[in-house]
């Protein structure tokens, strides 16, 4: 996944930018912070990790069971995937030091910008797990966040949660980014053979897979 630049080629910078990078082990920040309660939810932020190019960290949604009953869900992650409404229900944004937004809002038709730009923060979820009364979501944030105040906001109306705004020590981020180990050189996705198909198992010739 990349985009262009100019000469029509790949963006190997924003490439590289667009997820964890895959040759680094990532340095550790000790956050474990409540971001929003209520009586009965809660959302939290967990294990922030550290790369060259950006961040990573975990979003979870936990409540009691009488807060799933006046849902009407199967469980939590309907607020995180919209799965069976009219999509994610759990807002999150970030808000860097110097002012750079960006959140999982979908950008209306009179949205501006280049969403790939060198400049652009990148933000945007990965994979996640839920049960009916605990979910978490992965996030991936693009580039590291300056030195000041990272602002995470969360939102969620179903659970009666407003917006509400925590702030994570930007530098103490950073610091913790001369901790990365960088395993090998970077390779541009585009630089990657991967064959279009994969060979056959071998199986046995009574195999019912075999004559599949």
């Amino acid at each position: 996944m990349w985009t262009t630049t100019v000469d029509g080629g790949p963006d190997d910078e924003w490439a590289r930018r667009s997820s964890a990078p895959e040759n680094e082990a990532p340095a550790t920040v000790p956050v474990s912070v409540v971001l929003a309660r209520t009586a009965t939810a809660a959302v939290t932020l967990t294990g922030v990790q550290v790369f060259t190019t950006g961040i990573a960290f975990t979003v979870g949604l936990r409540c009691r069971p009488e807060t799933l009953a006046a849902l009407e869900s199967r469980d939590l992650g309907d607020l995180l995937w919209g799965h069976r409404g009219p999509g994610p229900q759990l807002l999150v944004g970030v808000e860097l030091a110097d002012g750079r937004r960006a959140s999982n809002v979908p950008a209306g038709p009179d949205a501006s910008g280049d969403p790939g730009g060198r400049d652009a923060v990148l933000f945007h979820g990965g994979g996640g797990s839920a049960g009916q009364l605990s979910a978490d979501h992965s996030w991936w944030l693009s580039p590291l966040p300056p030195a000041g105040p990272l602002r995470v906001v969360v939102r969620c109306d179903p659970l009666g949660v407003p917006d509400t705004v925590t702030e994570l020590d930007g530098a103490a981020i950073r610091a913790a980014a001369e901790g990365v180990v960088t395993l090998w050189p970077w390779v541009s996705p585009h630089e990657v053979d991967v064959p279009m198909t994969s060979p056959a198992p071998d199986l046995p010739a009574g195999s019912w897979f075999a004559g599949a």
